[in-house]
């Protein structure tokens, strides 16, 4: 499973670079989102989300873009 470089959108329209661990080519596990330089944090979608019995699509109000080599 690698990690890909992208960026992140969130709900309110603010965008950050982010690395997303990819899994079956377009499920993503783990997110770490940074701003400048410093990572503000690192994000366990799929078990996060299987704390409420959703999957990480519907608790996460945000869209991302892998960026393609």
């Amino acid at each position: 499973m690698p990690w890909k470089n992208g960026k992140v959108t969130f709900a309110d329209g603010t965008t950050y670079h982010a690395e997303l661990l990819v899994e079956k080519g377009d499920e993503i596990w783990n997110v770490r989102i940074h701003k400048g330089n410093q990572e503000i944090e690192e994000i366990d979608a799929k078990e996060f989300a299987a704390k409420f019995g959703k999957t990480a699509g519907e608790v996460y109000p945000f869209t991302y873009n892998i960026y393609e080599r």
